[in-house]
């Protein structure tokens, strides 16, 4: 994994097939299809939100709120909407890392939920964050790994489970990614449990590994995948590195992927493992697809693979997704709130056409557009930011526009996609024009035309605008 890799990917955390699990090499569904379910989903999460803005009632309160916030920031929902803008300002007020917060829902699922959701809000290097990301710091497991309940004052356990330390992991590298300071010795410690923790078939079990084996299980070995990149690229470059070079990471990555493709039914997650308290697996792994989901989907794009063996995992899982979709928008088959939250996850990337990365074998030719009308003249050397609406607005040539963006730099991206709704139908059609010669037809998808998929363009411009560099006339992320 090279050094200019490592901010991207973790970046890239969080920062969105018809017919069941038969439905391997079938085509994925179109974009249209997925944006009906993802708004089916978004509504009945509004539909189910109480009118304080929360979801959930006492201490699962926040849990709940923040992992359905940050479900719906993914789908591209406005902050401005009314049932959002409700969730965010409850969320501003309650749970860890306030200034007087005594840290009271600060278990690890959640203040790692925070510490994404704040990321993606573009709100990282607030106190707040950083308060977030000391208390996971101070709750980490003495080998390595979280556990549950790591709460303020708490005595710190001996050991944890591979769930939590997914979450924490997650949030940890979003965090490094910011350039906040993460303790090194804390990405030591994860880091080695990781190594410790693959079973002999390569895979990663719920409870423990090494010499307390566990059996593997599909949502853990996919959780083990992303969390051996996270820490690889929050490691590499460090003054010392903790990585065994007898087993390289890439051998100990290839050996999971391998067993997570081995036991990959997309309408299950494979091994006896638990979940929380009444929420075991059902017989035949079925318990916990949605999560089980979600995490491949991380795995994947972090460990920056394509395919799952010889499987299209991407198209697959959103047909199962969009087939097994509730009248209601909801997803069951674990706590609903918590499926249809993890659904959308997964969605919102099937259906984000920009990628968390370049996928490969696409090299992307020149830039053309028509030729300067007669009698205009060329865009000046560096477009001021003001004025990219003012150009839209005159009608400057497609092949001036493109030329005055890249000048600009990525900051004209998110100026394009603000153009997207502006008033002007003309102003719109020119910068859904020159977004589509910029990023290419697949990274811009259907924001033209829906409002979900305009927000979740913007997001990803957010997200990566640090990262995006001008490449054969269009922008790319390295």
């Amino acid at each position: 994994m090279t050094a200019r890799l490592c901010p991207l990917l973790l970046l890239s955390l969080l920062a969105a097939p018809a017919l069941g699990p038969a439905a391997a090499g079938e085509p994925p569904p179109s974009p249209a299809a997925v944006d009906a379910a993802i708004e089916k989903g978004v509504a009945w999460l509004l539909a189910e939100q109480r009118a304080d803005g929360t979801w959930g009632t006492g201490s699962r309160a926040f849990g709940h709120t923040v992992l359905a916030a940050y479900a719906l920031l993914h789908t591209g929902l406005a902050p401005e909407d009314k049932g959002f803008a409700k969730a965010l300002r409850w969320l501003d007020r309650h749970g860890p890392g306030l200034r007087r917060s005594r840290d009271k829902d600060a278990d690890t699922y959640s203040t790692s939920l925070l510490v994404l959701f704040l990321r993606d809000r573009g709100l990282a290097h607030e106190p707040r964050m950083q308060r977030a990301v000391a208390l996971l710091t101070r709750s980490q497991a003495a080998n390595g790994q979280w556990s549950y309940a790591p709460k303020a004052g708490r005595k710190v356990h001996g050991a944890g489970d591979n769930s939590n330390a997914q979450f924490a992991v997650l949030a940890l590298g979003a965090a490094a990614g910011e350039g906040l300071p993460v303790d090194e010795e804390v990405l030591k410690r994860a880091w080695r449990w990781w190594r410790e923790a693959a079973q002999k078939d390569g895979g990663f079990g719920y409870s423990s590994g090494g010499s307390r084996a566990s059996a593997s299980t599909g949502s853990m070995t996919a959780a083990g995948v992303a969390s051996v990149a996270i820490l690889e690229a929050a490691l590499a470059g460090r003054a010392t590195d903790t990585r065994d070079e007898d087993v390289p990471t890439s051998r100990l990555l290839d050996r999971a992927i391998r067993r997570l493709a081995a036991g990959f039914r997309i309408d299950r997650n494979f091994g006896p493992a638990q979940g929380g308290a009444g929420q075991r697996q059902r017989k035949g792994g079925r318990g916990w697809v949605h999560y089980f989901l979600w995490s491949v989907e991380r795995a994947m794009v972090l460990s920056g693979r394509e395919r799952l063996g010889e499987r299209d995992w991407y198209a697959e899982g959103a047909a199962h997704l969009l087939a097994t979709q509730k009248k209601d928008g909801s997803w069951r088959g674990e706590h609903p709130l918590y499926a249809t939250c993890f659904a959308l996850l997964f969605l919102t990337r099937a259906a984000d056409p920009p990628r968390a990365f370049t996928p490969p074998g696409r090299p992307l030719g020149p830039v053309t557009g028509d030729e300067r009308p007669p009698g205009e003249e060329p865009p000046p050397a560096r477009l001021p930011v003001g004025d990219v609406q003012d150009w839209l607005a005159r009608g400057l040539a497609p092949c001036d526009l493109v030329q005055a963006c890249l000048l600009l730099g990525p900051q004209s991206l998110s100026l394009l996609a603000d153009a997207l709704g502006a008033p002007d139908p003309k102003v719109r059609q020119r910068a859904n024009e020159t977004l589509r010669a910029l990023l290419g037809d697949d990274r811009v998808g259907r924001a033209d035309v829906h409002p979900l998929a305009r927000g979740r363009l913007k997001l990803w411009i957010r997200k990566n605008r640090r990262f995006l560099e001008a490449t054969d006339g269009r922008f790319r992320v390295p």
